[in-house]
This record gives C-alpha cells, structure tokens and sequence, in this order.
C-alpha cells in the first residue's frame, strides 16, 4: 500500500503532466508530422475505434503493444487520440513504465519521463522497490487511467513478437487488479518497419486495436504467466493478420494531427 504522501505525489504528476501536454503537447505533435514526417493509415478510424473501446470498457486499462523502437510509447499515444482528445479525457493518457537506467542518469531525461506520465521501473530492484512500483501501478489503474506496457519486456531484435520469451509484468499487473481490461496495439512502420532506434523518416504507421480479457483458473506466478501469455498470443495473431495482407496496397494516409 501506498502512503499518503506517495499517492499524493501521483496525483501533482498526474496534474503536471497536463499542464506539460498544453505546452509540449503542440511540439511533440508538429515533431512527429513535420521533422519525421510520420503518417497512419486510416488515422480517423483509429481513433474512432479507440475513442469506442475506451466508452465500452471504462476504468482501468492495459494497453499492451508490440515493442520495435525507443520512441513506440510516444508514437502510440499520438496516434491514439488527438491532443484536445487527450485534453477533454486526460485518463485516456496512458502512463508508461520506462527502465530507469535507461534515462534516470540524465536530468532532461528524468524531466520528460516525469512530465509524460512516467512509473519507472528497474530490473534487478530489490523487492522493496519493485513492490512500490507495482503499488504504484496498481494505484492508478484503480483510479481509472490507463498504463501502456510492452508485454515482451524488451525491444524485438528480429522485428516479430517474441511469443516464446516474454516477461510475465502484465499478467502480475491483472493479478493485482483483476477488473483492469486489456487493449492490445499492433503498431508497424509500413514502408521501412522493424527494428531499430527510430523508425524511418516519412514511416506511415499500421495501427490494429483488439480488446482482450484472459482469464486463467491458476493462481500466482502460474496465473501471471498464463495472463502474458495470452496477452503476446494476442499481438502474434494480429502481426500474422498484418503479414497476410501488407502486400496489398494502403489508402492514402491521413496526417497524424
């Protein structure tokens, strides 16, 4: 459990981080449609579907996606949902749970994650510090927002979802708060796709949106396992749905706004 003065801390970043959307939200989005050039296909339809699963599934939400690069977490929130979107609703703001070596060495760094709704996790914590963060975790799920992870737990070196060695974080986090829904991303550069830092200048963006709920009649570790497993069974049905199809040739795109 939380104390006081942690959730409360929550709840100033939860506030800060909006205020950071009004004023960084506009550079981050001209960043992603001017300097890289990025577009989706079928932008509006993407966030129309987003926009009806969150009305058909409110409270909390695991939004579980495939992991190709550093930056997915950034390109998936602006593709979900305009910024007045995001504004109106700020639950429909994913947080996100970064590895901490990989940016808290770095004050900018540590000032971006914090203001982008940021859990920092580390592997190899203490139990202690992995039990905060699942509290943490588990807190503001309950207060109804969404938390973004990567259900593999690391980048996919092959560029395909690892369905074989993937870690077990989603399905501790649905033993913890068994009411929360599962919303799983497929998301792929369509022109350049893979692995790799970033994604290419001028990528146009595959989005798929399927709800899940697993269930599993174990308990603990075995029911955590289970819960993941079904979760990245998920992300690889929708990779082969994309597979089967990706020669065909996409609509026009429509430009991430």
């Amino acid at each position: 459990m939380l104390t006081l003065r942690q959730r409360v801390a929550l709840h100033v970043q939860r506030s800060l981080s909006y205020v950071g959307l009004v004023v960084f939200g506009p550079v981050v989005i001209a960043i992603h449609r001017y300097w890289f050039r990025f577009s989706t296909h079928d932008l509006r339809a993407v966030r129309a579907r987003y926009r009806e699963l969150r009305a058909a599934n409110p409270g909390p939400l695991l939004i579980c996606s495939n992991h190709l690069t550093l930056i997915d977490s950034i390109i998936q929130a602006v593709l979900l949902t305009s910024l007045w979107g995001y504004l109106r609703h700020p639950s429909a703001l994913p947080w996100n749970l970064p590895e901490a070596t990989n940016y808290y060495h770095n004050w900018l760094w540590r000032l971006v994650c914090y203001l982008g709704r940021c859990i920092p996790v580390q592997r190899g914590a203490s139990r202690e510090h992995a039990a905060l963060a699942q509290a943490r975790m588990h807190y503001v799920l309950g207060r109804g927002d969404a938390i973004a992870i990567f259900p593999e737990g690391k980048r996919s070196r092959d560029g395909r979802v690892d369905d074989r060695d993937f870690s077990y974080g989603v399905g501790q986090l649905l033993n913890q708060t068994p009411d929360a829904k599962v919303l799983c991303v497929y998301l792929r550069g369509m022109h350049s796709g893979g692995f790799g830092d970033f994604p290419a200048a001028g990528e146009c963006f595959h989005v798929q949106l399927q709800m899940l709920e697993p269930q599993s009649s174990n308990q603990g570790l075995r029911r955590a396992r289970d819960l993941s497993a079904q979760v990245v069974a998920c992300l690889k049905r929708m990779e082969e749905a994309y597979f089967a199809t990706h020669a065909a040739p996409p609509a026009a795109p429509s430009p991430t706004s």
